[in-house]
């Protein structure tokens, strides 16, 4: 039976999407008001997105219009916030909440190279 020596080196694929996190500091704040239109052949969405903070509320509202078939999409939603809680931007849905843990690119890049040298040698072979 041959023994398995080499691993080729993968990662789940990071969401480019992702921008941006904001730390509440307890302050009313608008933190995303925006109205944008798509238009391809197949499709003419209008998109706004106004996301702000009010009295510890975070207030989400989001509108999605499919113009070419009259399609209306509306989501509003309201829940505390707490002092120093984090919210994500994400690319077309605005802020949130995100359950994950999060860290900076460059600490994304650091971890991958703690993982690299942990397991293989400098020739990408199992240690």
């Amino acid at each position: 039976m041959k023994k398995l020596d080499k691993l080729e080196k993968y990662i789940k694929v990071p969401d480019t999407k992702f921008y941006g996190v904001y730390f509440y500091d307890g302050e009313d704040i608008e933190l995303h008001n925006e109205t944008e239109e798509f238009t391809d052949e197949n499709e003419h969405v209008r998109l706004t997105i106004r996301d702000t903070i009010e009295n510890g509320i975070f207030k989400k509202y989001k509108l999605v219009e499919d113009l070419k078939n009259s399609v209306i999409e509306e989501v509003k939603k309201e829940y505390p916030i707490k002092k120093d809680e984090m919210l994500a931007y994400v690319e077309f849905e605005g802020f949130g909440k995100i359950h994950s843990k999060l860290v900076s690119t460059d600490e994304a890049i650091n971890k991958i190279k703690q993982l690299n040298s942990k397991y293989f040698d400098e020739n990408g072979n199992l240690l």
